[in-house]
């Protein structure tokens, strides 16, 4: 059964929808998103209610997300609203507001929940086991303790990128004295949590001044993948970039290329509040999470929806086989080539050397060499590439990303006519590129030994010779298997060359 699900979040800066598409075979995939800047936290009357002028942006906002909601025929639409709401006591009135004039069921949720499902959105996207985990807001900063990947502990607290820069006139350049006044402000309030005091572990940031913090890191680095999910920052990088932030007008800080310029007014207190964090924590590390609330929200409807637990044990075998199921791979032939490739690393370590994390990230490969099908099956494999460099692969480091795309782009043999002058060059080095082509030849061996995808020859067994010259690939078939053996053999030149063993294939008895 297919589902379209929304999910609506109303903070205290923006106003996100995402709609994500739940198909036939269990597959998702985002297929729209909107972010409206609303500014509910930009202050309170004296009565403590929202102000009427991002009110009224709030609801049109809304308005445009309802009307996107009914174009895209959504099944469901989950709507939360956080601090600015939260705060205010007019917040369950304005709630009731919206529900009338767009229809959108928006929730006030506490900030336990929002840290709550914070921590959900990163624990099933980002293979961390251990972590403090912040979502940096307009009006609030939401933290959870992640051990072993369980959550230990979440907190809310009262400052965000919006408010702070009111509290603190932040908007333009801040003096020396101010900024000291700023972080002690911060540190006082998070050291009231002991369980923050020297972690020593990566802070994982969601929200939007994490990605901007991210975004302009990378422009300075003319860091070559735009991807900013995993990105990660040490902490004298990130102290280069306050640096520079903290020298710069606002003026001059909507000039800086990577930072949204509707965010250069709050971007001074959002990256304070930062600077806090590492110094009370003792992090040395910023890992950047494009994931948070909404992927949490979506994470719970969609697997509660499946009776399945809401953390997810394996992301990148989850995310994988999500990717597998969207591009209506042959699941049969991927999983069983996969088995294949599975036998080949184990029976050959002794030749190929590769690490442990290599039997994993073969198994990725494997599972998606074929998904470029659905682009064109002409020259499959570089379409294969493609995807993987840029498919929703959840538990990889960016490096790891780049080198799956070019082992699944090699499956059919190894050449560096595509990948040679692309982004590859500037995460893989020499040793990489190694490993690439040892993992791209088992995964050739094991594509040819199904070369009719009839699984014909279902099952093997490896065998190396005494004199460890020769790999005597016994076979097991259900029928003719002359197509496999012919393609498989044609890969023996290549075999000797990486792995110095002579490939030798045979019935078994």
């Amino acid at each position: 059964m297919t589902e379209r699900v929304a999910i609506v979040d109303l903070g205290s800066n923006s106003a996100r929808l995402i709609v994500t598409h739940v198909y036939h075979n269990g597959a998702y995939n985002l297929v729209y998103q909107q972010k409206e800047s609303v500014r509910l936290g930009s202050g309170l009357t004296d009565k403590g209610e929202l102000l009427p002028e991002p009110m009224e942006k709030a609801v049109a906002a809304l308005k445009n997300f309802a009307y996107m909601c009914r174009l895209f025929s959504v099944d469901a639409i989950i709507a939360v609203a956080t601090a600015a709401v939260r705060a205010a006591s007019n917040g369950p009135a304005f709630v009731e507001q919206i529900r009338q004039e767009t229809g959108i069921p928006l929730r006030i949720i506490s900030g336990e929940e929002e840290a709550w499902l914070g921590y959900l959105g990163v624990v099933n996207t980002i293979d961390a086991t251990d972590a403090l985990v912040f979502d940096l807001g307009g009006g609030s900063t939401e933290m959870a303790l992640i051990r072993n990947r369980q959550v230990l502990h979440t907190a809310s607290l009262p400052f965000g990128a919006v408010n702070t820069t009111e509290l603190f006139k932040t908007k333009d350049r801040i003096t020396p004295s101010a900024f000291s006044e700023l972080t002690q402000h911060i540190q006082q309030q998070i050291k009231a949590l002991p369980w923050t005091k020297n972690t020593n572990l990566p802070l994982i940031g969601i929200g939007g001044t994490a990605r901007n913090l991210a975004k302009i890191d990378q422009r300075r680095k003319q860091y070559p993948y735009p991807k900013l999910h995993n990105y990660r920052m040490g902490k004298i990088s990130f102290n280069d970039l306050l640096n520079l932030l903290l020298g710069t007008t606002y003026s001059q800080r909507k000039k800086i290329p990577g930072l949204n310029a509707e965010r250069a007014d709050i971007i001074i207190a959002g990256s304070s509040i930062v600077h806090a964090l590492f110094e009370a924590t003792g992090s040395n590390r910023l890992i950047t999470s494009g994931c948070g609330v909404r992927e949490g929200l979506f994470m719970q409807h969609y697997l509660k929806g499946l009776n399945q637990p809401v953390i997810i044990d394996d992301i990148l075998e989850h995310s994988t086989q999500n990717m597998l199921r969207f591009y209506k791979a042959d699941e049969h032939h991927a999983n069983h080539v996969t088995d294949m490739a599975d036998q080949l690393f184990a029976v050959l370590e002794p030749f190929h050397k590769l690490e442990a994390r290599n039997r994993a990230l073969l198994r990725v490969a494997s599972l998606l060499h074929d998904i470029g099908i659905t682009v064109n099956y002409y020259d499959h494999a570089r379409h294969s590439a493609y995807l993987v460099e840029n498919a929703r692969l959840f538990g990889l480091t960016h490096r790891e990303q780049m080198l799956l795309s070019v082992v699944a782009g090699w499956h059919g043999g190894a050449s560096s006519k595509y990948f040679r002058g692309r982004i590859y060059t500037e995460f893989l080095d020499e040793a990489d590129w190694a490993v690439a082509r040892k993992m791209a030849l088992l995964l050739a061996i094991a594509e040819t030994l199904d070369e009719t995808q009839t699984r014909a020859i279902h099952s093997i067994e490896p065998v190396v010779s005494g004199d460890q010259k020769r790999l005597y690939l016994r076979y097991k078939a259900a029928g003719p298997c002359a197509l496999e053996v012919l393609a498989t053999n044609r890969h023996a030149r290549w075999f000797k060359k990486e792995l110095g063993l002579e490939l030798v294939l045979s019935p078994a008895e």
